[in-house]
């Protein structure tokens, strides 16, 4: 059984899309062994065959790419979840150009409980994105904000960047404020966030008929990378606050 979640593992961060870290030449003759079926093979022949992947993939999921001051993931509100969506707005700024309102991040997507005081290492970023969603940018009416922040609170407070303040009353968003005004009826904000939230995951099939600003595609994942690198970059840690973001 370990044999098995070990050659997952390996299978899935060799074999994925992930091909921003990875490359593989598909006429290497090893490439065409592991294409086939590895039932028919014994487990040493499966051991010789993964194993120059295994110590490359070992390598580079080792690598650290800077340094924590310690973030948890909680509800309403966590210095995970502001790390997070504040990384979806920087990113969703650079790679558009534009000015965005806010960024969210659902609170399941993100797959680790912390975010420990120390070296990040590129596999613990893939422990905590390991889906390959998208940053999408949104144009999206009051009407349209209001729904997806009463969603959020049902769900008892998703990760929120730090332009937005409000309230969770008995299951609403109460007390909505974006960069600190309340919100505008004639206003269309810029809303940066996962493509599965954007394709109407977690129940927020409203945002299905939202304009879609064109970009080029990142992953968030590659977005919260990037984040780390810049941050170490500068001679800093990640760190976030406590700022009440969301109330209870």
């Amino acid at each position: 059984m370990k044999n098995i979640i070990l050659y997952s593992f390996v299978f899935l961060f060799v074999f994925s899309s992930c091909k921003t870290y990875y490359s593989i030449d598909k006429t290497n003759s090893s490439f065409n062994k592991i294409d086939k079926k590895l039932d028919d093979k014994d487990s040493s022949d499966i051991d010789f065959i993964i194993e120059p992947y295994k110590a490359k993939l070992s390598k580079k999921m080792n690598e650290v790419l800077g340094y924590s001051d310690g973030l948890f993931k909680r509800q309403p509100e966590s210095t995970l979840g502001n790390w997070v969506s504040d990384a979806i707005a920087s990113g969703a700024k650079r790679i558009s150009g534009m000015n965005i309102d806010f960024a969210i991040q659902n609170y399941g997507g993100i797959r680790i409980r912390e975010l420990a005081k120390g070296g990040i290492t590129l596999g613990k970023i893939y422990e905590l994105m390991p889906f390959n969603n998208y940053v999408v940018i949104l144009k999206a009416d009051a009407n349209t904000v209001q729904q997806l922040m009463d969603r959020m609170a049902l769900y008892g407070g998703w990760p929120i960047s730090s332009s937005v303040r409000y309230k969770i009353e008995n299951d609403k968003a109460v007390n909505i404020l974006i960069k600190g005004r309340k919100i505008d009826k004639d206003k269309i904000y810029t809303i940066a966030m996962p493509d599965y939230i954007a394709n109407g995951g977690d129940k927020c099939t409203f945002l299905k008929e939202a304009k879609r600003v064109d970009v080029d595609q990142v992953l968030i994942r590659d977005v919260l990378i990037d984040e780390v690198k810049q941050t170490n970059a500068k001679g800093a840690h990640i760190n976030s606050k406590i700022e009440g973001r969301v109330t209870k």
